[in-house]
């Protein structure tokens, strides 16, 4: 009989990162639990502790995987066009909120675990954002405006428009007319700066 083979830790940690995500695609954040993810992977309990410590630690480690494909999402090259980087990188964002709502809402929503100070998530999220300050300050740069203020207020109107269509409660026909709608006034303000 040949000797029982170890599993390698990254691809234990790999299996039960898959089921936890499994699990809150399928039921959302509040059913990500320590036995749903054990049960998913079809692993002990002990296993998801061993590798997370909590259920804390399991939700966090979704998050920055989440803010991760986020970032993938909106990562578009630097090119000859500034503004059209910005656009496309908008609507990476809308595109990965429309397409994973409940890792959307684990990062966003309150509770999240982005929301602690010390939390690996929040700086997870505040280097993505830097992604955003950097596109909207080649939108603007020349005119010496305040990039960070300028990103925040874009991160707050796109997010505004994708927490809405997600919750299914716009007041206009088509959301991605919508959207379109609200790049343009975005990037007009962008370029009237002074």
């Amino acid at each position: 009989m040949a000797p029982r083979r170890r599993t390698a830790s990254d691809q234990v940690s790999a299996a039960l990162i898959h089921a936890a995500e499994t699990v809150l695609d399928r039921d959302g954040t509040s059913a990500v639990t320590v036995r749903a993810v054990a049960r998913e992977a079809g692993v002990a309990a002990m296993g998801v502790y061993n590798r997370f410590g909590s259920k804390e630690g399991l939700l966090t480690e979704l998050a920055v995987r989440s803010f991760d494909q986020l970032a993938a999402a909106i990562a578009v090259p630097a090119g000859p066009n500034p503004v059209d980087r910005l656009r496309r990188a908008c609507y990476g964002y809308r595109g990965f909120a429309l397409a994973h709502p409940a890792r959307y809402a684990l990062i966003f929503a309150p509770g999240s675990p982005a929301g602690e100070p010390s939390s690996p998530a929040r700086t997870r999220g505040h280097e993505v954002f830097e992604a955003l300050v950097d596109m909207v300050h080649a939108v603007s740069s020349p005119r010496g405006s305040d990039s960070v203020e300028q990103a925040q207020a874009v991160w707050a109107a796109i997010h505004g428009a994708v927490t809405i269509e997600l919750a299914g409660v716009g007041q206009t026909p088509d959301a991605a007319i919508s959207f379109e709608g609200l790049l343009d006034l975005l990037v007009t303000g962008l370029l009237a700066e002074t």
